[in-house]
């Protein structure tokens, strides 16, 4: 089996990274995180560059080289950067508002759902007032841990999937859905 050259993850000038096995740290303007480190692969600090490499020859080993090289690649543009995504809420009478530590949706149940919020997650609303689709809610999750922010905004969406018939419901901002056109009346002549 031949050997993947992934190439070196690129150290920002803001960051700030810490190798303490099995432990990685990274320290950038927006905070702080850390990840424990597989196993199966070596992390190697050389001037300004991480380099991931195989501790053995084998299949497993190759898939935590890349999946590690992706995660050290997070960590360190989630404390530089930092993480957003955002969620259509769309629908007649559906409209999100901000509670204390959580997010209240109303999303034509009886009752509203909450979705709490952790503290490392920032969200703003938007409401955009369009003539052919209704009232628009954006909801925009921010944060420096992807994971995080991913996990929250499918959380949010799992409250209500969009419908394709209807397309009411809970999207993300970049999701196309297909219409779908339904049953229709058979035309007698």
């Amino acid at each position: 089996m031949a050997k993947k050259r992934f190439s070196p993850i690129i150290i920002p000038k803001e960051a700030k990274v810490t190798l303490s096995y099995p432990e990685i740290s990274v320290q950038g303007p927006l905070g702080t995180l850390e990840m424990r480190i597989s196993s199966k692969v070596i992390v190697e600090i050389k001037e300004n560059q991480i380099f991931v490499k195989n501790r053995e020859n084998s299949k497993e080993s190759s898939a935590h080289q890349g999946t590690m090289r992706s995660l050290i690649t997070n960590l360190i543009n989630g404390v530089v950067k930092g993480f957003e995504k955002t969620l259509i809420i769309q629908g007649t009478g559906y409209r999100a508002q901000l509670s204390g530590s959580g997010l209240q949706l109303f999303l034509g149940f009886s009752k509203p759902k909450t979705v709490t919020l952790p503290k490392e997650i920032k969200c703003e609303l938007k409401v955009v007032k369009s003539a052919e689709k209704g009232d628009l809610t954006y909801i925009t999750l921010k944060g420096i841990n992807k994971q995080l922010v991913g996990d929250v905004a499918a959380q949010i969406k799992k409250t209500r999937k969009p419908d394709p018939y209807k397309h009411k419901g809970v999207r993300y901002e970049d999701e196309v859905i297909r219409k779908k056109v339904g049953k229709r009346a058979i035309v007698q002549a």
